[in-house]
This record gives C-alpha cells, sequence and structure tokens, in this order.
C-alpha cells in the first residue's frame, strides 16, 4: 500500500462541523492540500494497478519472478528466477527512474495549458532540466502512439516549419541574424481519416520517397485517399491494388470532390496545430514529433484527465481511450 488512512472517523467528523468557522484563506488552504493529496492518490492507484499488470520479467521475458522487497519510495519489486535480475513496474517506461511522482499531475497540469519550461518549472517547483526532462518523458508514449492503420475515406497533405536548433548545444551551420538569409523548411507528412485517427511523420526531405515510405505503411486498401496536386501521392497509389484517389487541384479552385472528398479536415487540424505551437516561439526540429503528438493527445480527447498522462505512460496498462 503506498497510502495507508490515519484520520480516525471521530477526527473526520470533528473536522467537518468546524468547516463552515473556517475563514476563506483558510478554506483555500484546505481545498489545496485536498486537492493536492487526491492528485497524488490517483498516481498511487495508478501505480498499483502497473505493479498488478506485471506478467514477466523485462529483461529476459520469462514468467517466473518472485517479490523482493520495495524500494525507498514504496514501488514493489520483483525478481527473475531465470536472470536473476531485479526490476520493478516502471522498468522500459518512460517514468522509470522519475521521482517526485507527488508532483506528476501538478506537472501534467502545467502541459495541458501549455505552459512554458520555465513557468512548469516555476510553478512545480523543480528544476528547468528537470521539466524539460519530464515533458518528454510524457510525451513519448503519445508520440509512440499514432495510428498504425487509416481506412475509409483518408486525407493526406504535407506542412512545413522553419528548421530549429533550439536547445541543442551546437549547430551545424553559422548562426544568421533574424529576419536575414535563407529559411530552410521542414517537411511534415500527415494524413487522418474521418474515424479520427491521424499519424504524422517529420522528414528529413520533402520528397516523394519519403512521403510513400512515411504513408503507405498505414495506408488500407480499398479506401479513398484524398489529396492536393503533388504528384507524390499518384506515384504511391500506383503501389495499392485497390485504392481510389481524389486530386483537389488549386488551380481547378476544388476544395470539395462528389460533396465529401477534400482535406479540409486535415488543413483545419493542422491550423490548429500550428496557433498552439506559437506559444512556445519556435520548436526545435528534433522535437516537432513530440509537439504534434501532445497537441493530438489532447485534441482526440472531448473531456481530458490529467491521471491519463501517467497510465499513457506505462506499458503495461491499456493505452487510454480518445474519448
Amino acid at each position: 500500500m503506498y497510502l495507508e488512512a490515519t484520520v480516525q472517523h471521530d477526527d473526520f467528523n470533528d473536522l467537518l462541523r468546524r468547516v463552515p468557522d473556517f475563514t476563506t484563506p483558510q478554506l483555500k488552504r484546505l481545498r489545496h492540500h485536498i486537492e493536492k493529496r487526491v492528485k497524488l492518490d490517483a498516481v498511487y492507484e495508478t501505480l498499483t494497478a502497473s505493479e498488478e499488470a506485471v506478467t514477466q520479467c523485462p529483461y529476459c521475458q520469462s514468467k517466473t519472478f518472485i517479490r523482493w522487497g520495495s524500494s525507498e519510495n514504496e514501488r514493489q519489486r520483483y525478481r527473475c528466477k531465470r536472470c536473476a535480475k531485479t526490476f520493478n513496474a516502471l522498468v522500459g517506461s518512460p517514468l522509470y527512474r522519475m521521482r517526485k511522482e507527488e508532483l506528476w499531475l501538478e506537472y501534467v497540469e502545467t502541459m495541458r495549458y501549455g505552459l512554458s519550461l520555465r513557468k512548469a518549472a516555476k510553478v512545480t517547483g523543480v528544476s528547468l532540466r528537470t521539466a524539460f526532462r519530464w515533458r518528454h518523458a510524457f510525451l513519448s508514449s503519445p508520440r509512440d502512439h499514432k495510428a498504425t492503420s487509416l481506412s475509409g475515406i483518408i486525407e493526406a497533405d504535407e506542412t512545413f516549419l522553419p528548421e530549429s536548433f533550439k536547445g541543442k548545444k551546437t549547430m551545424p551551420r553559422p548562426a544568421r541574424k533574424r529576419g536575414g538569409g535563407k529559411v530552410t523548411l521542414v517537411p511534415i507528412a500527415l494524413a487522418l481519416d474521418r474515424s479520427g485517427h491521424i499519424t504524422h511523420h517529420v522528414l528529413e526531405h520533402d520528397t516523394k520517397e519519403e512521403i510513400i515510405a512515411a504513408l503507405a505503411p498505414v495506408i488500407r486498401e480499398n479506401s479513398v485517399l484524398c489529396t492536393d496536386g503533388n504528384l507524390s501521392y499518384v506515384e504511391m497509389v500506383k503501389t495499392f491494388d485497390h485504392i481510389e484517389h481524389k486530386r483537389l487541384i488549386a488551380k481547378d479552385n476544388s476544395r470539395v470532390v462528389e460533396g465529401v472528398y477534400h482535406i479540409q479536415t486535415l488543413n483545419n487540424f493542422t491550423q490548429r496545430w500550428k496557433g498552439w505551437l506559437k506559444r512556445f516561439h519556435g520548436v526545435g526540429t528534433a522535437r516537432v514529433d513530440n509537439y504534434l503528438a501532445w497537441f493530438r493527445f489532447m485534441d482526440e480527447r472531448e473531456e481530458f484527465q490529467d491521471i491519463v498522462w501517467v497510465r499513457g505512460a506505462i506499458p503495461s496498462l491499456e493505452w487510454p481511450a480518445n474519448r
């Protein structure tokens, strides 16, 4: 057990009777403590569920293991009978060796509001380095859980962001003055179907080969692919036996074909993502896929609960449903 109830029944009733006499500042402090405890309980319940879901050794996949005490933070440890290695339920997950679990949901809340790293660090009281590490630890699972299969009516397109070495200690090119020099654009291939499944890939070059390599594996046959006039998609369709291709060519002023085929859903998603992205004043190219996953993860959920970030980061637990 991570937490044990220590307040006796009579003490609790006495506290309830005294609540009407509390001042407003006292009520605010009480609410703060209650909210903090509820968040901590939610994290510990999730960690307990992850321990109950352990079925094999993460190192040799043996199913014969035993309980082997607990760590300083009360996490259950196990010892494999085959390889003799010890482990806990978080080995192999982005949360492995992450401490201060009492702050996890408070930090996730800063992500829900899209706060900068400095503001997130200040709110939660962690270092800037820890804030950066936690952000991308929580983003690694959404990044890896993008759609692997698209069917029905599929919309595909590319978008571009300026190349950025933000966060890098060195750059492969000389620095240029703001507003001067040629800006290199980084291509991003995106595709979605009308069921709401989305996939995205940051490309090195905007070439036919890279677009096909990124999107062709996720498109199911007997689908309808809607694209702009980019000839790369014409070549991609040739790799399928049964797929229909609807091209929306700008010069024809055709935004919708046959009343249903268009790429406006994808364009809307892209515009909303770029609008949300402005708050970060530039994103390093190496992390663009994470920020796409961040926005998609929140956009897919009508009622967002912060605990889904924690559950989603633990492979042994079921991936949080979209809706």
